[in-house]
């Protein structure tokens, strides 16, 4: 490492310090702390003196802090901790009308409040799950923000090896560890050199770890760059997905009940995510965005000779064209894609067309094909109980788009073209394609509310051929999970010739540019090997009245703990770490992570809850909201067993019917 030689910098206590603090980031990130060993000649050079008051990066042309690191990083603490940007969720009067467990919680929850003439203050308390902060550079302002902020965990976002290199021989990182670790918390590094794939890394850290917590975090820019605007842009376009609903009780009722009656009523082969023969066709997978309609020539040119699969209402777009699919995918387990598919049969000759569907989907759709394949989608209740020994398709999920192209990979394909996967709408009016069910059946929307709210589009985002698009939640979470997806295929080709959002890994083309150089022989050739290689009418297990019985006493001594944990707790950290300990413990064996998949969203859905609203109104009204928001969550928590027995019941008569 260099040093400025005029300086009065202590080498000796830089290097003894240096070596104390790899021990830390080789507990954070082995891979971080390998690539700094590894690091032979840096650019950069720590250069000044901590007594002084003149340390600094000298990065050749300029100094990195303007006026010296120290006064740089104590004006800047002090004027983020007497104004900071902090996330905040919304107040909890949308939730009212809903249906769900954490939705009655909500609602009663609202109502006692009312009754007492409580209001909501106009600032969330002080403290949060996280403090973010975007650049570590010599790091001089972390621990002061730790002894200020009550926060529990941090999370550090560098795109420079060099600077982290320089901060472990300026500060004592041991002593960040040893603060949050006394709040139960954590450090979290992540080290990128691509914005987007930065907060994707931050998203999937704070959902799988204390996502509970985000409400309050602190959110800071250490420095000025391209790339620290471009990361600030991409986690603030997140925010409302990080806190969303990681999946419900009731969704996994519907999973399970359908699971098992696909599983066992209706011959299918099983895709499996295990290596398969590389496909020499492509795929060209259609969605029902507007931009199919620009795009329908080039499918129209290629379907004799690509792999066509049409995922959700884009089986009713592409009919519409008159091109019929070799492959349909669909995935919701709600009613609608069986009344959509029903009508298309209708008016349209189905035959021919595989499906390729998870097994959770309505067990009547299967039925309107002659062909079907049915995979496991990851993490979910009907996963976990009937696919024992099974390798489901992970990143298959949210938009049946992602499923598309989830299967497609899976079956072997390695070049996709993707049609009307627009995740949004330049034309927030145009949601859809005119050949699509949307626009084609002119009362659908009218009749499908809950379709005419999903292709309502607020967010804005980057294009694919530049300019805006508008999406929604949904649309961010499917570009998001596409872009992780293609980030563990990398030698995949996906081109995107959709005139929608970004998805970061796909490279955007206009339609009319591209051609497929492939024969008709080739495709005949690639979908027999498909055929050829995938498992005829599977066993499973879990498909007892003995299975469904041991889940059953699994599920209610879940809820009993659960249950008590809301009944016992007052304090919002201490049930939160309970909760979150009972959550994690249900692990090791099928029934138990069964339970989990159904218990994990609601449960935490419900500690939000009490966690948002509690820190919202006058300190003088909390311990009697506490005492009454967390009897309503019990009482939810334990009402949730009547549903479940009332799916044993359900699915113990279909024993019945041989």
């Amino acid at each position: 490492m260099s040093v400025d030689e005029t300086a009065s910098f202590d080498t000796e206590a830089a290097d003894a310090l240096f070596e104390r603090n790899m021990a830390v980031l080789e507990e954070l990130d082995p891979a971080v702390a390998d690539a700094l060993r590894a690091m032979e000649s840096p650019v950069s050079r720590l250069i000044g003196s901590r007594e002084e008051g003149t340390l600094n990066i000298d990065l050749g042309h300029t100094r990195f802090y303007a006026g010296g690191a120290q006064a740089y990083c104590a004006e800047q603490t002090d004027s983020f901790i007497a104004k900071p940007r902090r996330i905040e969720l919304p107040w909890y009067t949308e939730e009212e009308e809903g249906s769900l467990a954490n939705h009655r919680v909500a609602r009663r929850g609202l109502a006692h409040l009312a009754e007492r003439g409580v209001e909501r203050k106009p600032k969330v308390d002080p403290g949060g799950g996280y403090l973010i902060l975007l650049g570590v550079g010599l790091g001089l302002h972390v621990e002061p923000l730790l002894e200020a902020l009550p926060v529990r965990n941090l999370v550090l976002i560098e795109q420079h090896h060099e600077f982290i290199l320089h901060a472990l021989r300026t500060v004592d990182w041991a002593r960040w560890r040893d603060i949050l670790a006394e709040r139960g918390g954590e450090v979290r590094l992540i080290v990128a050199e691509d914005q987007f794939l930065a907060a994707n890394d931050l998203y999937v850290y704070v959902r799988r770890h204390h996502f509970g917590l985000i409400d309050g975090s602190y959110l800071l820019m250490h420095y000025q760059s391209s790339f620290m605007r471009g990361v600030m842009d991409e986690v603030v376009s997140r925010v409302p997905v990080i806190a969303a609903n990681p999946g419900f009780f009731e969704d996994e009722i519907v999973m399970l009940r359908n699971g098992f009656r696909n599983l066992r009523g209706v011959s299918h082969r099983l895709l499996e995510d295990r290596r398969r023969l590389r496909l020499s066709s492509a795929a060209i997978i259609v969605a029902s965005g507007p931009s199919t309609d620009s795009a329908i020539d080039f499918v129209r040119a290629h379907a004799d000779k690509a792999i066509v699969a049409t995922c959700g209402t884009g089986l009713s777009a592409l009919l519409g064209y008159g091109i019929k699919p070799d492959f349909h995918i669909d995935t919701e387990n709600t009613p609608g894609p069986l009344e959509i598919v029903s009508g298309l049969a209708e008016t349209h000759d189905l035959s021919g067309i595989t499906l390729v569907s998870c097994n959770t989907v309505d067990p009547g759709l299967p039925k309107l094909f002659d062909e079907r394949i049915l995979y496991f989608r990851d993490s979910v209740s009907a996963t976990q109980f009937f696919g024992v020994g099974r390798e489901p398709l992970m990143l298959a999920a949210p938009t049946v788009a992602n499923a598309a192209v989830r299967a497609m990979l899976s079956l072997g394909v390695r070049t996709l073209y993707l049609v009307g996967v627009d995740l949004g709408s330049r034309d927030q009016g145009r949601h859809h394609s005119v050949k699509s069910v949307y626009f084609a059946d002119e009362r659908f929307l009218e009749t499908h509310p809950e379709h005419a709210a999903a292709s309502k589009y607020t967010i804005a985002r980057r294009g694919s051929l530049g300019g805006t698009v508008f999406a929604n939640t949904s649309f961010l979470y499917a570009a998001m999970y596409l872009s992780n997806l293609l980030k563990a295929y990398p030698s995949v080709k996906v081109y995107n010739l959709s005139d929608g959002a970004r998805i970061h890994g796909a490279v955007p083309r206009l339609p009319r540019t591209v051609t497929i150089d492939a024969t008709p022989d080739g495709k005949q050739r690639d979908l027999s090997i498909v055929e050829g290689t995938l498992e005829s009418e599977p066993e499973y297990p879990g498909l007892t009245g003995d299975d469904l019985k041991r889940l059953r006493a699994a599920m209610a001594d879940a809820i009993d703990d659960l249950a008590a944990a809301f009944r016992e707790e007052r304090d919002l950290y201490a049930l939160f770490d309970r909760v979150k300990a009972l959550l994690d413990g249900m692990s090791g064996d099928p029934t138990r992570q069964t339970v989990h998949s159904y218990l994990n969203g609601t449960a935490l859905m419900f500690f939000q809850f009490l966690y948002v609203t509690a820190r919202r109104i006058p300190e003088a009204a909390r311990a009697d909201f506490m005492d009454a928001g967390c009897a309503i969550c019990a009482e939810e928590m334990e009402a949730l067993l009547g549903q479940f027995d009332a799916l044993v019941e359900d699915l113990m008569s279909d024993f019945g019917k041989g």
